[in-house]
């Protein structure tokens, strides 16, 4: 047994008007992740300074719940508004953001496996994986890459992100990406009364089961513990660990494309928005004359009225046309880049992805338990492709509009020339019938639609809507190999890419995110439903029923060879308690789903002076310790316990009804390993790991930090001292 005395080495003021509600040690770590009552997160180390601030997502929204991943390289953070953010420790960047389901996270909680799956399964069910694109960044067209992968490449462990929800609903994310399993406690219950918020989710350690603290809603203050089986994921372990790897891939690619497409569209717009925007102003003076009629005119008989001689003369000028040119030609040029370095270059990675996921789900005996289906994989892979044919059709398209508006800008710009009796330079100043046809086409066709001034046809392909101008089938590659063989029209081949000709590339790209999303969207629940529930019991808590989200609740898998179980404590009320139900749910195959508990009340421990006791705070400290904190009756005191694990097991007895209420007599701790006197103190955080605690004073403007397990040979009056040095600086 370790030493359990301990030490103060240091106290820090809380600043700022926000109170302290949940902090957690890391496991590896010096770190420490602490939130408030705003919404924020805080990364400190052991010295308490801060590494890194996570500012609140928005007004009233919460922070309901942290977890470290195990190798503490990222903290996984749930709101009150039903989103979980995965944040890298390292650089304190927000790294992925999703929400399960729109409800309320009560609670996370995050496991590996025991064994590597990195030599087996990564290179047995898939092939080297291809380096990632950059991602652009949306303000710049420059191609600068966004590290927003950083901390979540490829781990050699399969691990999964518990999520318990308001609703009653536990989602299993892989790797805190992938959603693999969806549990409905309600249903797997089988009873008539609703299971309401999840207050705690706690793996075994190997992914084959799972202990759970959930409200029941029967209009009493009930809450049911249970354990569930996940036998699926534990047989299954490598096929998830390739679809993992598959998913963190294609959603990678997907966010690639995204940002392109946003780049994409910021480009178009400044191209031509200073232009348009003098055009539309042209076109609303009088509202009787056309820009595009004006020009027509102009351009065949060969003048121009007073309105427009005045437009072109003094608002648009020639410097001004030829610096607009300038930006439109550079932005059709950044439109180019992106398209072949960014959009281009990402669909073909994510086609080359999605054909490996089809060859998984042609292997029906390994995946399609999972709920892979091969009909919904290739109809993603065949919207991949129907989004290629149409991003070639709009790199077309785009050197189609330089083409024109080349020759409109030239004419243009020799107009203005000749109507302010300035010099026109000898390459300008003759023009063929060719482009006098160009320009009488483009206007005529692509310079208004629906009354807007539009320059081009690129935007229409940046809109989610149908096309309005669809360009010709001479132009389309499919529509020129069905016109050379008809026969292939009748071919009903997953690899052939038929894209609708009106379809714009937006549109393309929904359905192809929809087509991603469904070929992964029956995994959850296929796994789900082959969970069980062997054992499941009611807990009646002295607290009203709107209160059981402030219930103090602790949990912690023991995976030691010969004793492989969970144990659970939870205070029996809202406010101090006078004691603390401890539970105990056994994995190992020689108890499997025995169930142990009891409840332990302070009014029968002799060790503690007379006074009126009650329980604020409990955590387990390791394996063999759990510390509890005790506050007296008036809160002026407080006193720090560290019990004997085993001590407390041995007073455990076997609950008979696995599906009933439970009922316990009140039980004596055991003997005491560590006991300390201080003040106000209302809050525990404990790292075995680092040997450390951090103790919160009652109104939480306060943290003290301390060592545990000091030597027993040091100094016992000067421990004396610095405990009784902290009582007189904890008052608040």
């Amino acid at each position: 047994m370790v030493s359990c005395m301990m030490r103060q080495t240091d106290e820090k003021h809380i600043l700022g008007t926000a109170s302290t509600e949940i902090l957690l040690w890391s496991s590896r770590r010096d770190l420490i992740a602490v939130s408030n009552s705003f919404g924020e997160v805080f990364l400190r180390r052991l010295s308490w300074s801060r590494v890194w601030k996570l500012p609140k997502r928005g007004d009233g929204v919460k922070v309901s719940a942290i977890v470290w991943r195990p190798d503490s390289v990222i903290l996984a953070v749930g709101y009150s508004s039903g989103h979980v953010v995965l944040v890298d420790v390292e650089s304190g960047e927000v790294v992925h953001t999703f929400n399960p389901y729109g409800e309320p996270v009560t609670a996370l909680a995050w496991e590996n496996s025991s064994a590597s799956l990195n030599e087996d399964s990564e290179n047995f069910l898939l092939p080297e994986l291809l380096p990632q694109p950059s991602k652009v960044n949306s303000s710049k067209l420059d191609g600068s890459a966004h590290e927003t992968d950083k901390g979540l490449r490829h781990e050699e462990l399969f691990s999964l992100l518990w999520i318990g929800l308001k609703n009653g609903l536990v989602y299993g994310y892989a790797f805190g990406l992938f959603p693999c399993c969806l549990l409905k406690l309600s249903e797997l219950s089988g009873g008539n009364d609703t299971i309401g918020p999840v207050r705690s989710v706690c793996p075994n350690g190997d992914h084959s089961q799972l202990s759970v603290l959930a409200d029941l809603h029967n209009g009493r203050s009930e809450v049911v513990l249970m354990t569930v089986e996940t036998p699926l994921i534990t047989h299954c372990l490598k096929e998830l660990y390739g679809l993992g790897v598959l998913y963190r891939q294609i959603t990678g690619l997907m966010d690639c494309l995204t940002s392109a497409q946003k780049a994409l569209q910021e480009a178009w717009e400044d191209a031509l928005v200073d232009l348009e925007s003098k055009m539309v102003r042209y076109e609303n003076n009088d509202g009787q004359s056309s820009l595009s009629v004006d020009l027509m005119e102009l351009l065949m008989f060969g003048h121009a009225g007073i309105k427009l001689e005045k437009f072109l003369v003094t608002d648009l000028t020639d410097k001004g046309l030829k610096r607009i040119g300038q930006a439109v030609e550079l932005s059709y040029s950044n439109m180019q880049k992106l398209l072949v370095k960014h959009i281009v270059c990402a669909n073909y990675q994510l086609s080359h992805y999605l054909t490996q996921l089809c060859g998984l789900a042609k292997q029906e005996d390994r995946f399609s338990c999972l709920g892979l289906q091969i009909h919904s994989c290739l109809a993603a892979y065949r919207a991949a492709g129907s989004f290629t044919a149409k991003t070639a059709e709009l790199q077309q398209v785009i050197d189609g509009s330089v083409k024109y508006l080349k020759t409109f800008f030239r004419w243009l710009y020799v107009t203005i020339l000749r109507l302010s009796d300035e010099p026109i330079p000898p390459e300008l100043a003759t023009s063929t019938q060719q482009d006098v046809r160009f320009i009488a086409n483009f206007l005529a066709k692509d310079f208004e639609t629906d009354g807007q001034v539009r320059l081009d046809r690129i935007g229409q392909y940046l809109r989610n809507e149908p096309l309005t101008f669809v360009a010709s089938s001479k132009t389309r590659p499919w529509d020129m190999l069905i016109e050379a063989c008809p026969s292939i029209a009748l071919l009903q081949d997953g690899d052939l890419f038929q894209p609708r000709a009106d379809r714009s590339l937006t549109q393309e790209f929904t359905h192809l995110e929809n087509q991603v999303k469904a070929s992964f969207e029956a995994i959850p629940s296929a796994v789900g439903q082959t969970a069980s529930l062997p054992f499941i019991t009611g807990l009646t808590l002295d607290c009203p029923q709107d209160s059981l989200d402030k219930i103090r609740i602790t949990a912690r898998s023991i995976n030691q060879p010969k004793d492989r179980c969970t144990m659970l404590g939870l205070t029996n009320s809202s406010t101090a308690s006078k004691g603390f139900y401890l539970f105990e749910f056994a994995s190992d195959r020689e108890r499997k789903n025995s169930t142990r508990a009891a409840f332990f009340s302070l009014s029968r421990c002799d060790f503690l002076p007379p006074s009126e006791y009650r329980l604020s705070d409990m955590q387990f400290y390791n394996n063999e310790i759990i510390s509890i904190l005790l506050s007296t009756e008036d809160s002026t005191g407080s006193v720090f316990l560290q019990l004997s694990l085993g001590l407390l097991r041995d007073e455990l007895t076997p609950i008979v009804s696995k599906r009933g209420p439970f009922n316990s007599s009140d039980v004596s701790m055991a003997s005491v390993l560590n006991q300390t006197n201080i003040r106000s103190a209302s809050a525990l955080g404990l790292s075995s790991s680092r040997k450390v605690a951090a103790v919160f004073s009652a109104a939480k403007r306060k943290v003290r930090i301390f060592d545990m397990e000091v030597e027993e040979e040091e100094d016992v009056e000067d421990e004396d001292q610095d405990i009784e040095d902290v009582s007189d600086l904890s008052h608040v």
